[in-house]
């Protein structure tokens, strides 16, 4: 079973994301801190980071670059998921699209989000 890491400070968009990928076969560890999402890495083996783009302490994008950072430093990049931002934002501007695409995130989803959207994407990087 493949393993999706949600990391969102709305409580609704994490419900709402583990009921969606639950029903899809997936198993889903919500968080809502970007600071354990270190441990939780190191614990399980996860294939899949679906983050939220604006969090309280750090957003999406810094939270995954740091993820890639600390892989790096430790030899095992190889083993960073790949990660979807999910973001209120949709005018999020070409060069910050780039800079996240430079930072490895896979793929920006807007919301409110379309759930075929969220799905074909989840399926195109998980597989």
């Amino acid at each position: 079973m493949k393993t999706i890491l949600v990391l969102d400070d709305e409580e609704s968009i994490q419900t709402l994301l583990n009921d969606i990928l639950t029903d899809e076969g997936y198993r889903v560890i919500l968080s809502d801190d970007g600071e354990e999402v270190m441990e939780i890495l190191k614990k399980e083996k996860v294939n899949l980071i679906i983050t939220d783009m604006m969090m309280p302490k750090a957003n999406g994008q810094e939270i995954y670059t740091s993820i890639r950072v600390a892989f790096a430093q430790e030899g095992k990049e190889d083993l960073v998921p790949p990660a979807i931002i999910l973001t209120a934002h949709p005018g999020a501007d070409k060069t910050q699209f780039l800079l996240m695409m430079e930072a490895g995130i896979k793929k920006v989803i807007c919301k409110p989000f379309q759930i075929d959207e969220l799905l074909d994407a989840v399926k195109e990087f998980i597989s």
